[in-house]
């Protein structure tokens, strides 16, 4: 009996490991793959970087837009600049005295009086003696 058990237990032991060998192979298949689902994940990746990649071309074109308005707006201030000073020389020249004095004389006929001639000083100290100097 003891061998009968033996051989018995045997049997099912050979048979165990040919079942579960049977089932590992079945477990072994290799897996496929789910390339629809790479595809997606592919195309998500590239679409993402493609609309970063527009985007920065997007911003850096109206950078550049930009930035030329502002050359063109300080070429244009340097300009009002440069004619804001021609501008304020000629002024200058309108308010001086020398022209009213030459106005009132040539086309009024008026004539200075000798008993009002303001002295138009320098900025310099003059050393002072007494006497005033009319220029």
């Amino acid at each position: 009996m003891l061998a009968r058990k033996y051989d018995a237990y045997a049997w099912e032991t050979i048979e165990e490991q040919q079942h579960t060998g049977r089932q590992l192979k079945r477990e072994q298949k290799p897996k496929q793959r789910n390339y629809k689902l790479l595809r997606r994940r592919v195309f998500v990746v590239a679409s993402i970087v493609l609309a970063t990649y527009f985007a920065c071309v997007v911003r850096s074109e109206m950078l550049i837009a930009k930035s030329n308005e502002l050359v063109a707006l300080k070429q244009q201030e340097a300009a009002l600049m440069l004619e804001n000073s021609e501008e304020r020389i000629i002024v200058e020249e309108l308010k001086g005295p020398e022209r009213i004095t030459s106005i009132a004389e040539k086309q009024l006929g008026m004539q200075v009086a000798r008993n009002n001639i303001y002295v138009k000083a320098d900025k310099a100290k003059i050393a002072y003696d007494g006497y005033a100097y009319a220029k």
